[in-house]
């Protein structure tokens, strides 16, 4: 779960830079990286276009719902800003907030199953092999820093 708190939280602060006028197409970063993944997973043309498919509709099922809380945010900011809050309403609007959040959580999630889904035995092994390389990535620098990983 706190990864995918993770991985929401990059989508969060990624989404300007993903967000792009349709005529100017995707910044480069994200063209490298959409191409990197094809690459790397050995995407077919179908999978690339399934995957397209899937992302953009996770794009649509999540843009009402960041919209949502970031409502339900100005709004707790205002009820503080205001002074002396009434904390029954702040805990409705916290409430409200974690409940929205969950939904969003739930839309990342099943956009990654469905990701998943699309892969082969191969692919799905590839996959998984990044999803451990990040998971052992912040220790890197404790077996750098003792030698204990060959210099290059």
């Amino acid at each position: 779960m706190k990864k995918l708190l993770i991985a929401m939280f990059v989508l969060v602060i990624a989404s300007p830079v993903l967000a792009q006028d349709a005529e100017m197409g995707p910044p480069p970063v994200v063209e490298a990286s959409h191409n990197a993944v094809v690459a790397f997973l050995s995407l077919t043309p179908e999978q690339v276009e399934t995957w397209n498919e899937i992302y953009w509709s996770h794009r649509g099922a999540e843009a009402p719902l960041k919209e949502a809380i970031r409502d339900v945010q100005e709004d707790i900011d205002a009820l503080f800003e205001a002074g002396a809050p009434d904390p029954g309403a702040v805990g409705a609007l916290f409430i409200e907030r974690r409940a929205l959040t969950g939904e969003l959580v739930e839309v990342h999630v099943v956009y990654h199953e469905d990701f998943v889904a699309m892969l082969d035995d191969i692919q799905l092994r590839r996959l998984r092999l990044v999803a451990r390389a990040d998971d052992v990535q912040k220790f890197i620098p404790a077996f750098k820093l003792f030698e204990l990983i060959p210099r290059r």
